[in-house]
């Protein structure tokens, strides 16, 4: 396996590093952006207010040029002259020139100083950059012509000035603005991580109250000051410890339904196998073994009770175990077609009612198909059950019949028989857990149609029990949507 990268093994785990690895690269970003912004503000803002210096020392020059005949003169202050002439202190250079038939003539200042490119307009300063004397400077132009009829001619005035007050003004500026954002960038990086710490604080108290808890404390997690990002993940967790506390609660009432179920069962093997050892302990070999026969019998008859009694609770723990599946998983099941599953049923069971002489039909309607959405296994044994209580209940010689029909989006699968039938008053009453109608002789143990109910349920179905189309017996429905 290879190596992870550092960086990848410090961020994991940890929110506020994630945070920080993500949000802080991004204020770099912008603290760049915005440094190079502010530079370029800072360097017009720098070059404006020098420019207008600039122009202001143009219009002080201009201002003093006056004629004399055909000469041009020029007139400044002293205090003028010696701003302009100590170039050593004040890095200002001017020229004043003549144009006069496309030929340029210096007429004071440093004639060397750079004309700017193309033409000037007259009246309209030009500001441009150039290298004078090996020194980077900032350059102010103006023409404008001489208003006498006979002169053909403009005067050119320049005023010069070194890039370094400007460039240093820029500098401070701009390092203050850097150091301005780069603080700006440790403050909020301060305030994510106290932010992050404070608004996760639920969760700990989340923590805290799950590390708190026991074992078998199963109760949904409640908290009213969750931020909003978080409560999917409390619903979550609570979705999973209802689903936990469900299968708790259903293995608890299968120990105590199997526990209650077969203690009776293998209470009477044991006396019927104690018996048949005593019997063949007899001193009267025949009557031992005709005894001893016919509590093995009995074992086997108990045998194959506790063995459907086990296979009901297996199915019952089954079906209680899908209940809380969610509407998306129960989406998930395939569609299958329910006369398929009853042809299966009728088949398996056709042997025991031939046992008890009894005329087990099923009565197909062709090319008819039930699709439904239902796990086949579950689906069969809520038909069997069904199917088998009514061979089981009804007498020998009794006729059952099995059939399918579909009643507009309902799949109807019917077990009816012309057995001694239930009371009207006993038909729900018989889909509890474990209930026994008094007065009936035959074995078992009252899951049959309990089982038979959750099955449907559990696939949005229902069983319903009523009167025999004869006016005798017992008709049972099990009823399930249609799925496309």
């Amino acid at each position: 396996m290879w190596p992870r990268h550092p960086v990848l093994l410090w961020r994991r785990g940890s929110l506020r590093r994630q945070l920080l690895l993500l949000l802080l690269p991004a204020l770099a970003v912008m603290m760049a952006i915005d440094t190079w912004l502010t530079y370029g503000t800072l360097r017009d803002a720098a070059n404006t207010a020098y420019d207008r210096s600039l122009y202001g020392s143009i219009r002080t020059i201009d201002n003093a040029i006056g004629m004399a005949g055909d000469n041009i003169q020029l007139t400044l202050p002293d205090a003028a002259m010696e701003m302009f002439e100590t170039a050593a202190q004040t890095h200002v250079f001017y020229r004043v020139s003549r144009e006069r038939a496309g030929s340029i003539e210096t007429i004071t200042g440093y004639d060397d100083l750079p004309l700017p490119a193309g033409t000037l307009v007259n009246n309209q300063p030009r500001f441009y950059d150039a290298e004078y004397r090996g020194e980077p400077v900032r350059i102010a132009a103006m023409a404008r012509p001489v208003y006498r009829p006979d002169a053909r001619m403009r005067v050119i005035i320049q005023v010069a000035e070194t890039a370094e007050p400007r460039t240093a003004l820029i500098g401070t500026v701009w390092r203050s603005a850097l150091a301005r954002d780069l603080l700006l960038i440790v403050l909020s990086a301060a305030i994510l991580v106290g932010g992050v710490t404070y608004v996760l604080r639920p969760l700990a108290r989340v923590r805290d109250d799950v590390e708190a808890r026991s074992p078998d404390d199963l109760t949904p997690l409640t908290f009213e000051r969750v931020p909003a990002e978080v409560r999917p993940l409390v619903d979550a967790v609570n979705l999973h410890v209802s689903r936990s506390a469900a299968m708790a609660q259903s293995q608890a009432q299968f120990i105590a339904d199997a526990a209650h179920q077969l203690r009776t069962p293998l209470a009477i093997l044991k006396t019927q196998a104690e018996y048949a050892e005593r019997q063949l302990r007899a001193p009267d070999p025949e009557a031992a073994r005709q005894a001893a026969g016919e509590a093995v019998g009995g074992i086997v008859t108990q045998l194959g009770q506790a063995a459907r009694l086990t296979n009901q609770l297996l199915a019952l723990a089954r079906v209680r175990q899908h209940r809380g599946e969610s509407a998306q998983e129960a989406d998930a099941i395939d569609i299958i077609d329910a006369v398929a599953v009853a042809e299966q049923v009728a088949l398996d069971y056709l042997p025991l009612a031939r046992g008890k002489q009894q005329d087990f039909g099923w009565e197909p309607v062709p090319g008819l198909k039930l699709p439904v959405r239902a796990d086949p296994a579950l689906l069969r044994e809520a038909l069997a059950n069904l199917v088998h209580n009514a061979i089981q209940y009804s007498p020998r010689g009794s006729r059952i019949t099995l059939s399918a029909t579909r009643v507009d989006q309902t799949a109807r699968l019917v077990v009816e028989d012309d057995g001694p039938g239930i009371p009207a008053e006993e038909r729900e009453k018989v889909f509890a857990r474990f209930y026994r109608r008094v007065g009936n002789a035959e074995p078992g143990s009252g899951l049959g149609l309990a089982i038979s109910r959750e099955m449907a349920a559990r696939f949005g179905g229902t069983v319903e029990l009523g009167e025999g189309l004869q006016g005798t017996g017992v008709r049972a429905v099990l009823k399930l949507p249609v799925g496309e």
